[in-house]
């Protein structure tokens, strides 16, 4: 048995080899067994026979959903399959010494400059954030930038607007308190406004939503 990797916190990148090996895995006929959950019993799954006796690959989509007991059975496993382990996040290294049989282990990361531009996004931080966006979508999807991006300032009106604790470690929190007090209640919630309206022309006109984010940069946070 032969065992793939495919993992990284650039899930789109990570997602779209996934599909590739799948795609590939069709084409030859393969048989292709997803496991998504815990109620599917993973043994089970390995010990069961296709009726044609077609080459197997089995996709475990989320590594956590394997436990010791299913690790000591990889192990042991002689059959002619193909095991693909994939994440969307990056697969701990704990876990990873676990497995024997890598065949090939992928990493798709997100740049550096991608978090150095959702950390720089901040009234009158034009300059810094302008290089840093233009520097992240040399190797980032401009599209999974905004979504980041959003997600950030979604936090940062939850820390202003509400008391209930965000479920995140205290070094994330104190960023996220120093973000807010750079914005304030009024600001971020302008500033979500204004990206939703932009995230509405986008889908809905031939509008570039890179040029549509440095505009927004350039006027909005000066």
């Amino acid at each position: 048995m032969n065992i793939y990797l495919i993992h990284g916190d650039n899930s789109i990148a990570s997602y779209e080899r996934l599909q590739q090996y799948l795609d590939k895995s069709r084409s030859r006929g393969w048989e292709i067994t997803n496991i998504e959950n815990n109620n599917q019993n993973i043994i089970d799954i390995f010990r069961s026979n296709n009726l044609f006796n077609n080459k197997r690959i089995i996709v475990i989509r989320k590594y956590n959903l394997i436990d010791n007991k299913v690790l000591d059975y990889i192990k042991d496993i002689k059959d002619e399959l193909e095991l693909i382990i994939y994440h969307d996040n990056i697969i701990p290294v704990t876990f990873m010494k676990k497995l024997t049989a890598v065949k090939k282990n992928e990493i798709f990361r997100l740049s550096k400059y991608l978090w150095k531009f959702i950390d720089s996004f901040y009234p009158g931080n034009v300059k810094d954030c302008l290089f840093n966006f233009h520097e992240s979508l040399n190797s980032d999807p401009v599209e999974l930038v905004f979504f980041l991006l959003v997600g950030q300032l979604k936090d940062i009106f939850l820390v202003l607007h509400t008391d209930t604790p965000l479920p995140y470690p205290p070094w994330r929190l104190q960023k996220l308190k120093r973000m807010a007090d750079r914005y304030g209640k009024e600001k971020i919630k302008e500033t979500i406004d204004d990206l939703a309206d932009i995230d509405i022309k986008v889908k809905t006109s031939s509008t570039n939503l890179k040029d549509e984010l440095d505009l927004f940069i350039v006027r909005k946070l000066k």
